[in-house]
């Protein structure tokens, strides 16, 4: 048998070897497996510009960007048709340029851009556009200031000059941080006005900012942001006291320790205090009570005009935390006030050295409930509610 498979071996062998012999010898190339090596044509130059070319109704806000592919940007300029140039910079690979300034309103811009291409043919390109004509520019008020000590109550509340009508939009052009982990989201109060609270108060000794980006972009219905704006506040201590109408007695936590026990007086039955969790808005002393500035005529029965020491106001309507010497006697006892927590001189001076703007006082029991925006009311609402979007 091993003869026979050598004969048939030897047989292909010799096949082999004749057809060789009647083909022409192939032209020498590379041994098989041998890695061919090709020069690939260098990647065409790209420039785009942004805006293109012809664009109208441009907001002035927008970066204006011109940017090289395959390339490197050799040249840019802006200009608006007077020759007024914008000004600008390049990234560190000089392949994207982009403009550091807003543009004007109703203004027509020329973007030119020029690239030296590895393959030595320059690429030049233009646009020309015009931005857009501003119905009206939102100007925005913040709360707190900049720079204040605020307590952990304390929201975020940005109050704009005119109607916001694209808020998804706006929101995305604001920014919180915190140095201190905090939950928080931004809830709507009609077109003008948006506060942002967190999931829980703030945490104490923390450091917040604020950046807005507005500036000269849409802000919807031709409501053009009017300026970027960066606010940083701290939060001092936590301060939370709790007030019992069933108890008459106000219990002051700091930093989670109780630090003061004040018997209080709340509003008589005529007029009742408001419940529901409340902060801090102003702190003064001397401040004027006066029972005109709710419509009741300081000279008819149930008027008055009081000034007092050590007045911390807790709502828009006028229901304050202040000192009243003249219920010392009632205080801790019965409710004599016209809706205010009166408390003691030396209790009352307390609140005034310590307390911050957004210090939380929260009163339970009293039957009536604190009206939504009577006041920095922000924390009446659970946070499944504070998230959902009206």
């Amino acid at each position: 048998m091993l003869g026979r498979k050598t004969q048939i071996i030897g047989g292909i062998v010799a096949g082999l070897a004749l057809t060789a012999a009647c083909t022409s010898a192939p032209e020498p190339g590379p041994a098989a497996g041998a890695e061919q090596k090709t020069s690939a044509a260098p990647a065409p130059a790209t420039l785009d510009l942004g805006p293109k070319d012809g664009s109208n109704d441009v907001a002035p806000g927008e970066p204006v960007t011109a940017v090289a592919g395959g390339s490197t940007l050799s040249e840019v300029t802006l200009a608006a048709a007077d020759g007024t140039p914008v000004p600008g910079g390049m990234d560190a690979a000089k392949q994207r340029w982009t403009s550091s300034k807003p543009l004007e309103y109703r203004t027509k811009y020329t973007l030119t851009a020029r690239s030296a291409s590895a393959d030595g043919n320059p690429v030049t390109r233009t646009s020309t556009f015009t931005t857009a004509a501003a119905k009206a520019q939102a100007y925005p008020s913040v709360i707190p200031l900049d720079g204040e000590t605020t307590g952990v109550g304390m929201p975020i509340t940005i109050k704009f000059s005119a109607p916001v009508a694209d808020k998804a939009a706006a929101e995305k052009m604001l920014t919180v941080t915190s140095d201190k982990p905090a939950t928080g989201a931004w809830r709507w109060f009609g077109d003008d006005e948006v506060h942002y609270r967190t999931k829980e108060y703030w945490p104490a000794y923390s450091t917040i900012t604020l950046d807005i980006k507005i500036a000269g972009r849409a802000l919807g219905n031709g409501v053009f942001g009017k300026a970027d704006r960066k606010i940083s506040f701290k939060t001092g201590p936590s301060i939370i006291s709790k007030v019992s109408d069933k108890e008459k007695q106000m219990r002051t936590y700091k930093d989670g320790q109780l630090v003061l026990t004040s018997p209080v007086s709340l509003g008589k039955p005529s007029a009742r205090s408001v419940s529901g969790t409340m902060l801090i808005m102003t702190v003064q002393s001397p401040y004027t009570m006066d029972s005109s500035t709710y419509g009741v005529p300081t000279d008819s029965p149930g008027g008055y005009r009081t000034t007092v020491k050590y007045a911390l106001r807790l709502t828009n309507s006028g229901q304050f935390l202040h000192s009243a010497p003249w219920s010392v006697r009632q205080q801790g006892h019965t409710n004599t006030s016209h809706g205010c927590l009166n408390v003691s001189v030396e209790n009352a001076k307390w609140f005034y050295e310590n307390s911050h703007r957004g210090d939380v006082v929260t009163v339970t029991d009293t039957g009536v409930d604190l009206k939504p925006g009577d006041g920095w009311t922000d924390w009446r609402f659970s946070w499944d509610e504070w998230q959902k979007k009206d």
